[in-house]
């Protein structure tokens, strides 16, 4: 009766330990992002582009398939945009325009371990867009009084799609949950903007330009094992 007792306080024992470790994963990701718009053989000699930075925030859920590969699920925020400089302004020199986005994201992670709990993972997937406070035609006036520099925006687009692909170092807890410092860049699939930049007197030099929204990301991923929300129960026998 004894050894009865015993085996199954083992096997329940065992049955709690499987269960601690669930393959569904919820966390949080944020961190910084640098946008650019690319340049041209439209771009005037006095103008460059340069990156803007903004920042961005996910909610994330992760479903690992095996050992070394999951499933990713995402919603956030994302503050993305566009830096335009005229080099010949001794003052107020750039045109910053920022797009602030609500995300989705839909990808799968593979892991290489290393070490005990360590191991590098790469990313890709697809990420989908939402631009809030839409408007059709903006236009940015350097402030500026002697600018002869602007940006008249057109062609935008509500919903855009990125692929992404990205590096992340990461591990995992002894609790089981798991942590990520990763690099991803987002690359777009469609124009999202049109960009008219007006210059020179009264704004009669012209030359176009297009927004993508491409994004490099920097930041940290943590997730929290789901096992770990379960309830536990501990029984004692005499």
């Amino acid at each position: 009766m004894k050894s009865l007792l015993l085996s199954i306080i083992l096997c329940l024992g065992s049955l709690g330990t499987a269960l601690s470790q669930s393959r569904w994963m919820v966390g949080a990701s944020a961190g910084v992002g640098f946008s650019k718009t690319p340049g041209s053989d439209t771009l005037a000699n006095q103008f460059s582009t340069r990156n803007r930075l903004g920042g961005y925030g996910n909610l994330q859920l992760s479903y690992d398939l095996n050992r070394a590969t999951s499933l990713l699920f995402g919603i956030g925020y994302l503050n993305a945009g566009y830096k335009i400089n005229n080099d010949t302004m001794a003052f107020n020199t750039s045109i910053n325009n920022g797009m602030n986005y609500f995300t989705g994201r839909l990808g799968m992670a593979l892991r290489q371990q290393f070490g005990k709990s360590n191991y590098i993972s790469e990313k890709f997937g697809f990420s989908f867009n939402y631009e809030l406070g839409n408007s059709t035609l903006d236009t940015f006036n350097n402030q500026d009084a002697g600018t002869r520099f602007r940006i008249i925006q057109e062609q935008q687009r509500v919903w855009n799609a990125l692929g992404f692909v990205g590096v992340a170092f990461g591990g995992n807890t002894e609790g089981g949950n798991r942590y990520e410092f990763h690099l991803t860049y987002y690359q777009p699939l469609n124009t999202t903007h049109g960009l008219r930049v007006q210059h020179s007197e009264f704004f009669s030099g012209e030359f176009p330009l297009t927004f993508k929204g491409g994004n490099l990301q920097i930041g940290i991923n943590y997730y929290f094992n789901f096992g770990n929300f379960q309830k536990t129960e501990e029984y004692f026998y005499d």
